[in-house]
């Protein structure tokens, strides 16, 4: 009988604290859902039910398991795993809620990069989300005492015994209880996170999913595995080159790799938000230095990221194509298949290639794609002993990483490609020398002073760059790689900065009136540089002809074109809304649905297929071959 009180007592309570700390999530996150309307939210909720009982089923089982054995040595030890469950729930679904306010997606395979980073992961959990972590161990402690106030039942001696069919009975049902549970029903083993967007609404879906099952299904399931999310478009090669064929008027259908002797520079400026900058539209100056750099060569309306993490732009940047929807190609299987970057493209043409990050080259595997993509040398914060400054929690501030940038390119062999992701921005603190521009009083004004920090940073690394005799013409490109926590639109979410100059002044001044693509930028440079690299799916931004940009959010396709908006509902209905927009950061105005819009989703679907398709087979290298007599598809 104890078992099955403690059977009872786990599910129901595990169960209960699932949805509470969902509940938490949507009070933390109410700025994501406020189109849904009180009663959707609350449809939201009770429909994810099903899997804050999958989770519970989990540990459930677990605490079975391990109350049998501890009962052997105690009878009280018997609800220690319970707790144990408990505290990990509450973990897991509070470092989620942490992690949408970053990414604006749920947990899922990044959970196994958690270990790498353990210790600034509960620096920044106790620092920047204090309130979170308060009120995380708040549920706990109230689950805790909920536990303690069960014990005696649950230990409580009974005379009678349910007997041989009855136990097996009880058992029976126990067993059918978890299993179901987990599957979500009678099919499906285990229920897969994307069962969520059966609700019909990706807005809906997310506030449904508990980001602690997603986590956990990710982690044991499909571990270094992504998945292919299905994209409903024409099929056969014909009607992809009919669509796509506008996209590229000029599709190039051979290599020309022959590349000018220049350096390159990229500035992957960690995390800056174009919404954060006066430079598209933001009423403070927060960043003047950049402002006043896009005057110098190219810049755009603002430029559409590939994605929510630095891995995920380093691959949209040198690699020009589309990452895998809402997830990251490092660390995952795609990483065996072959790829053309522009770092591969030009060490194969003896430039010297490295890669510098502030953080440590492990974080999310951030360093050994960099190296997977064709950067010959990686660097991180390990290797950059000279620390001015110290160290925020998570690597070193910009300023010394500069230092150590400008110091190991002078005993670079030139031409070079250097790429850098800076990391004074991945964090929220200043040292306490610096005198914060904005104020530190609210989490608003702590992002904005270390922005301008960091474009401190920048114009001190450029100004010596510049001043150093000994490189020769440099290219700089300078964007974000990713966005974070940016709220509103699903757009604004994903615009980043952009601007590329040349030290020579051999790039004239031009202003694209458009958004671009992060996809544009290695097509753009490989021009600039001379050559050609058909397997690039962005389009030079020295070229005229169309323009698009994609992105995709919480199950929304974006596509973007001029003026024109649409955002197809790929995991739920399938129905697509249409918007105009008015500049960088305003709000878009949904306007009915035309002919151009039509056009632009069935090129976003015909776009998106293919992408998707050729990445997952690993066959990037052949997504123009359609406009050939090469492809037999």
């Amino acid at each position: 009988m104890v078992w099955l009180r403690l059977f009872t007592v786990s599910f129901l309570g595990l169960t209960g604290l699932g949805a509470l700390l969902r509940v938490f999530f949507y009070l933390c996150h109410r700025e994501s859902f406020a189109g849904l309307s009180a009663s959707k939210a609350a449809y939201s909720l009770v429909w994810g039910l099903r899997f804050d009982l999958a989770l519970a089923a989990i540990f459930t089982l677990l605490c079975l398991l391990l109350g049998a054995v501890l009962s052997l040595k105690k009878k009280r030890w018997v609800l220690a795993p319970l707790g144990l469950a408990a505290t990990a729930i509450v973990a897991l679904q509070t470092s989620d809620i942490m992690y949408f306010h970053d990414a604006s997606r749920h947990i899922g395979y990044e959970l196994s990069d958690a270990a790498t980073d353990f210790g600034s992961l509960v620096a920044t959990a106790f620092t920047q989300y204090a309130s979170v972590t308060l009120g995380g161990f708040i549920l706990l402690g109230l689950a805790l005492g909920t536990i303690f106030k069960a014990r005696g039942w649950v230990l409580r001696e009974t005379p009678a015994r349910l007997g041989i069919i009855k136990g097996t009975l009880a058992s029976l049902v126990v067993a059918a209880v978890l299993v179901i549970s987990v599957r979500g029903g009678v099919t499906g083993l285990p229920m897969k996170p994307l069962f969520a967007y059966k609700i019909g609404d990706p807005v809906q879906a997310t506030l449904a999913l508990n980001g602690g099952y997603s986590g956990l299904y990710y982690l044991f399931r499909n571990r270094d595995k992504i998945t292919q999310i299905p994209v409903p478009a024409p099929v056969s090669t014909d009607d992809h080159r009919r669509i796509l064929a506008r996209l590229y008027p000029d599709a190039p259908t051979k290599e020309a790799l022959t590349f000018r002797p220049v350096n390159v520079v990229v500035l992957l400026l960690e995390s800056w938000p174009a919404a954060l900058m006066k430079s598209y539209g933001y009423e403070h100056e927060t960043t003047p230095f950049f402002d006043n750099l896009t005057t110098r060569g190219l810049r755009s309306d603002a430029m559409v990221a590939g994605g929510h993490r630095t891995t995920e732009g380093i691959f949209t940047t040198f690699c020009s194509y589309q990452n895998p929807l809402g997830q990251s190609l490092a660390k995952s299987q795609l990483t065996t298949y072959p790829y053309r970057s522009l770092a591969q493209s030009l060490s194969d043409k003896g430039w010297s290639t490295l890669f510098f990050q502030g953080t440590r080259k492990d974080t999310s595997g951030t360093g050994a794609f960099a190296q997977r993509l064709g950067f010959q040398e990686s660097y991180g914060k390990e290797e950059i002993s000279e620390r001015s400054l110290g160290t925020n929690r998570w690597g070193v501030y910009d300023q010394d990483l500069y230092a150590f940038v400008l110091k190991k390119l002078k005993a670079t062999k030139q031409p070079f490609l250097a790429g850098i992701n800076t990391c004074t921005t991945h964090d929220d603190s200043l040292p306490p020398s610096v005198t914060p521009a904005f104020g530190m009083d609210t989490p608003l004004n702590r992002n904005l002073s270390v922005l301008r920090f960091a474009d401190e940073a920048l114009e001190g690394f450029i100004t010596a760059y510049e001043a150093d005799p000994a490189f020769g013409p440099t290219l700089f490109v300078l964007l974000a790689d990713h966005t974070a926590k940016v709220t509103g639109p699903a757009l604004t979410q994903y615009l980043i900065p952009f601007t590329l100059f040349a030290t020579d002044g051999s790039v004239a001044p031009r202003a694209v009136n458009a958004l671009v693509s992060q996809r544009d930028i290695a097509p753009t440079v490989a021009q600039l540089l001379g050559g050609e690299i058909p397997a690039f799916t962005g389009r030079s931004l020295l070229k005229e002809g169309p323009r698009a940009a994609d992105y995709y959010h919480q199950g929304l396709l974006g596509w973007v074109e001029g003026d024109h908006v649409v955002e197809i509902n790929l995991l739920g209905s399938g129905e697509t809304q249409t918007y105009l927009r008015k500049g960088p950061l305003a709000p878009l105005i949904p306007v009915a649905a035309d002919a151009v819009h039509a056009r632009m989703t069935r090129e976003a679907l015909a776009f998106t297929q293919r992408s998707q398709d050729l990445l997952f087979k690993g066959r990037t290298l052949a997504f123009f071959d359609l406009f050939t007599d090469r492809s037999q598809e």
